[in-house]
């Protein structure tokens, strides 16, 4: 039997508008898988002139009939997001009751909360598990609780936007136990009460985000190194290729050369027993009994220089062939191993696009990335241990001890159990790497100081110094 998830979280200000885009869709989070986007469902008919979850909870507000002023750390909705365990959510979806569930759902926190008060229900299909984005503007009646009895006595029906009406510790607990009962006939049950188990953080969700892209990196890295790996077979099979046919020419041309000898022998023994002919010779020689032209042909062709030729012929013509069949296998089986290769290097192009444009994908969709990836490029730069950075983005607070290298002074500085951090910016809410809880700059800073102090030179004298010399 599963577990509900059920989520409560307040939102000030009077925009919603970046929650909105994401759940409505107007961007694409990285998380989601396009194919499915047109499954996703929005269960609340906005009223005329209302054309998004935005407009829907400033309506809600400015329609509800409130008196008193709405303060700018007032929580004006409470975003509510429901689902089940994967496993459990995955079977009600292939039992066909993912639209029954939804009904209930809406039917609880209409009943719960008040009809009014939903203004919008948006059903997720497109991520891994299904589930519910729920707008609950915070609209309540009767007096506060923390009011003075007499003055609020006259305004038991004052309406109300307060969220914290709405979370108390006593109610939160007795939501959990009744939205479980509701759910109870999917086969889903409330969770342990008291677990530690916790909803993961925006800045968590921004450093696994960030986790991933630099696996994304090391893999495009890999596959640059495996893509000129590769590369270099290639050059090797081709250059492998070309010395085999070049081999072949050179064997062809000495046989050219070996058959244009034994066609001169020929020619030329063929020339002399025309000769011996033509001087009358056979004649008086017959009459001897003496055939002098067999003996010269006798002669001719057992002549060893001759047979010697013929036979050198007759062998480079088996090597020739033989060679060019060899050729025509290497030919082959380079060309076969060169097509694989370049398939190969294709797919590994293809997907090296793929990962850089995911990864560019999400610097743009998180831009607070790239303050990660800055803080990523200053630990290399200050010469800060792999193993303390690992540390450092699994969000741990470590203590070092060790030199660091400073760009601004070109000068390594020693660290004696140096606390080392990554905190957020109190004015830009950036993130930082701090040193010994002030910016590393800071640190680097008054590190030089400390330098020029124990050398007896007064920081002033030092700038002095330093003006004198330029």
């Amino acid at each position: 039997m599963g577990y509900v998830v059920l989520h409560f979280n307040k939102a000030k200000g009077s925009s919603e508008a970046r929650m909105t885009a994401h759940i409505e869709r107007k961007v694409d989070p990285p998380n989601a898988d396009k194919s499915r986007t047109h499954l996703n469902r929005e269960f609340i008919e906005f009223p005329d002139g209302v054309t998004n979850r935005t407009q829907a909870i400033q309506h809600r507000i400015k329609t509800a009939g409130i008196f008193r002023k709405i303060t700018s750390d007032q929580v004006r909705v409470i975003r509510v997001n429901v689902s089940g365990s994967h496993k459990d959510m995955m079977r009600i979806q292939a039992e066909g009751r993912i639209g029954e569930w939804c009904k209930d759902n809406l039917d609880y926190f209409k009943r719960e909360f008040g009809e009014k008060n939903i203004v919008s229900a948006v059903l997720h299909m497109d991520e891994k598990t299904p589930h519910i984005h729920i707008a609950l503007v915070p609209i309540v009646t009767g007096k506060r609780r923390k009011a003075k009895e007499e003055a609020e006595m006259k305004k038991k029906n004052i309406i109300r936007l307060c969220a914290d009406d709405i979370l108390t510790r006593t109610k939160m607990k007795e939501y959990q136990d009744s939205y479980a009962l509701a759910m109870a006939k999917y086969g889903l049950k409330r969770g342990e009460e008291g677990s530690k188990a916790k909803h993961k953080s925006t800045l968590e969700h921004y450093r696994d985000t960030f986790v991933q892209t630099q696996e994304l990196k090391l893999e495009v890295d890999e596959l640059m190194v495996q893509k000129e790996q590769e590369q270099q077979i290639l050059m090797h099979l081709q250059q492998q290729e070309m010395d085999g046919k070049q081999r072949v020419a050179d064997l062809q041309a000495e046989g050219d050369k070996k058959q244009k000898e034994a066609e001169e022998n020929i020619r030329l023994a063929r020339k002399a027993k025309n000769e011996v002919a033509a001087l009358g010779i056979e004649k008086i020689l017959k009459e001897t009994g003496k055939d002098l032209l067999e003996s010269i042909g006798s002669a001719l062709k057992g002549n060893p220089k001759a047979k010697k030729l013929e036979a050198e012929n007759n062998s480079l013509k088996v090597e020739i062939d033989t060679l060019q069949d060899e050729k025509e296998n290497i030919v082959r089986q380079s060309q076969k191993e060169i097509a694989e290769k370049n398939r190969s290097i294709l797919e590994k192009n293809s997907l090296i696009v793929v990962q850089k444009s995911e990864r560019d994908r999400l610097f743009t969709l998180f831009p607070v990335l790239n303050d990660y990836n800055f803080i990523l490029r200053l630990c290399d730069t200050i010469k800060m241990p792999a193993n303390i950075v690992d540390k450092l983005f699994a969000d741990k607070v470590v203590y070092y001890t060790g030199s660091l290298y400073s760009p601004e002074h070109e000068q390594f500085f020693q660290a004696e159990n140096l606390k080392i951090s990554i905190e957020k910016d109190a004015k830009n809410n950036k993130p930082f790497l701090a040193l010994g809880d002030m910016y590393h700059v800071e640190w680097f800073r008054r590190q030089k100081q400390m330098f020029y102090e124990k050398l007896g030179i007064k920081v002033d004298e030092q700038k002095k110094q330093m003006k004198q010399k330029w």
